[in-house]
């Protein structure tokens, strides 16, 4: 039986998704790799005697960012000519689509041609909810829509450590006095709003309510949040990069997830902070109206002045309930395994592959 071959471009080396992805794929035969590249070529010659059945993007990034106009052009033109070779030589695309855009909004329009140019060529491209399909197909005039599959977001549950107690998690952060508390956890960039986040929070003016903050930012950034945060200590900043070991103390010290993004298609946080059975104050933007959904948090819109304040009281004012639809969400994303994941990624793969096998490919 032909084992699959499958490259992953590019990798993540520090964020479990595509790890567990691989984990659970390689039991069904589908045999997977990662190469080096150097932002311009991913079909070198090592890549080339592997001979891949499939090519599997989950990020653009790598291969169009320069500030260099001349760079800029060779990449754009090694992209191009390494995926027309690809669909010659008979490999198929695949393209996972975890945001409509890079998150620092750097050569948005360059994006825009790489994203249009690989959904012609794509053989199959996988979103992570229906609102996410949608948006994808409309922004990358897509007429093909039998190619676009929705799967969920699978979960996080037993990746993470998750044996310490809301008293011992509290302690550790130094916080035992707290009637209620918010968190926001991970990397920490402009487009998640932080900044909005603490301005919002400042206006609460509740009594023994606190907001954490952990997780690592640039030096500006860093040094924007100490200035925000100095005036108001039921702030807590704890910058730097949270380990894996220390992740469970913040979730489980918390009472609600606050996630202010400014823009978001799909959100491995939402299913992390639902993963540790925790209540979610989130906008109504991308994947998250139909992940958390009215029962598991507190969604505003984020075009509505104050409506993050408000989304923050409303989770205050149902204090008591906020267990109730942590659990909720834990059951809801229980749901959602890697090896059902898996197993329809697989399906996708093979559907793919066969409807193109009579096309004889140069690598094999």
């Amino acid at each position: 039986m032909h084992h699959l071959k499958v490259i992953f471009l590019p990798w993540w080396s520090r964020n479990p998704y595509q790890q567990l992805l691989v984990t659970h794929l390689q039991p069904l035969g589908i045999d997977v790799k990662t190469f080096s590249d150097n932002g311009k070529l991913f079909l070198t010659p090592e890549v080339i005697r592997w001979r891949p059945d499939i090519v599997h993007f989950h990020s653009l990034y790598p291969f169009y960012l320069s500030s260099n106009p001349l760079a800029f052009a060779i990449k754009l033109l090694a992209f191009f000519s390494q995926i027309i070779f690809l669909k010659l030589a008979g490999v198929r695309i695949v393209w996972t689509v975890h945001d409509l855009k890079n998150h620092e909004n750097m050569q948005v329009r360059a994006e825009r041609i790489y994203s249009i140019f690989l959904a012609i060529f794509a053989d199959a491209i996988i979103t992570h909810c229906v609102q996410a399909k949608q948006t994808v197909i409309k922004s990358f005039h897509i007429f093909n829509k039998s190619k676009v599959f929705v799967v969920s977001h699978p979960h996080y549950i037993n990746y993470y450590e998750n044996n310490i107690d809301r008293d011992t998690a509290r302690k550790k952060l130094g916080i035992t006095d707290a009637n209620l508390i918010f968190l926001f956890l991970g990397l920490i960039r402009a487009y998640k709003g932080v900044p909005e986040l603490i301005n919002a929070f400042k206006q609460l003016k509740q009594g023994k309510v606190y907001l954490v903050i952990a997780g690592k930012a640039s030096q500006e950034l860093t040094q924007q949040i100490q200035q925000q945060v100095q005036d108001c200590h039921e702030i807590k900043f704890i910058p730097g990069f949270v380990a894996d070991e220390q992740l469970q103390i913040y979730m489980n010290a918390c009472d609600a997830i606050v996630l202010p993004y400014r823009d978001i298609l799909t959100s491995g946080s939402v299913i992390l902070a639902m993963s540790f059975g925790r209540a979610c104050v989130a906008p109504r933007k991308g994947c998250i109206s139909e992940v958390v959904g009215d029962l598991g948090g507190f969604l505003y819109n984020p075009e509505e002045t104050d409506s993050l304040l408000y989304a923050m009281k409303d989770a205050i004012q149902h204090k008591s309930q906020l267990q109730q639809i942590g659990d909720r969400n834990r059951r809801v994303v229980e749901q959602w395994s890697w090896d059902s994941f898996a197993r329809t990624t697989l399906q996708i793969y093979q559907h793919r592959v066969r409807s193109t096998s009579s096309l004889r490919s140069p690598l094999n």
